[in-house]
């Protein structure tokens, strides 16, 4: 059972940690859809809810630019690493997923475990923000490829209401 207490002691967190604009284009209404895209992909993959749920508001957590930025995802996994044990309150096996998420998020890479696929496709689906339209061949999750999925994603990227039965 995911903890809600925990995800709002990591949304905290991660915004305070946040060194850019919480309003920019990897803020806080980047991470609220992620967390959206995530539960709904989740429902369908079988991926545990709470790595999905946190790493929505920790794998850009500690980008230093809304640019080019290599390695802010091995410094969200570190990050994440340094809350173990204290606020951080999930067994090896979650954290395990977490981190490995976190780190490798970024490389444009797909993954056929289901909660690390989901994390991703939660966080690539919510790339119409940048004016991209997801690429179902970089998508992990049967779920996320679909087209009724990527337009739902694309059209709240893009600051328009979409709903998705299902």
């Amino acid at each position: 059972m995911v903890s809600e207490k925990l995800i709002k002691n990591i949304r905290d967190i991660a915004k305070d940690r946040f060194p850019m604009s919480i309003d920019g284009i990897h803020g806080i209404r980047h991470w609220e859809r992620v967390h959206e895209n995530g539960v709904y992909v989740a429902k369908h993959s079988g991926a545990d809810l709470t790595v999905v749920r946190l790493f929505a508001y920790l794998h850009d957590c500690c980008r230093e630019s809304d640019g080019s930025d290599f390695e802010h995802g091995l410094r969200a996994a570190e990050f994440a690493a340094t809350l173990r044990g204290n606020v951080l309150t999930i067994d090896d096996s979650q954290f395990d997923l977490l981190y490995h998420a976190c780190e490798f998020h970024e490389r444009g890479r797909i993954s056929d475990d289901a909660t690390v696929g989901t994390c991703w496709d939660s966080d690539r689906l919510d790339l119409g923000r940048v004016s991209i339209k997801p690429d179902p061949k970089l998508l992990s999750t049967e779920r996320a490829r679909t087209k009724a999925v990527i337009d739902w994603a694309y059209k709240r990227s893009r600051g328009h209401k979409a709903t998705l039965k299902g």
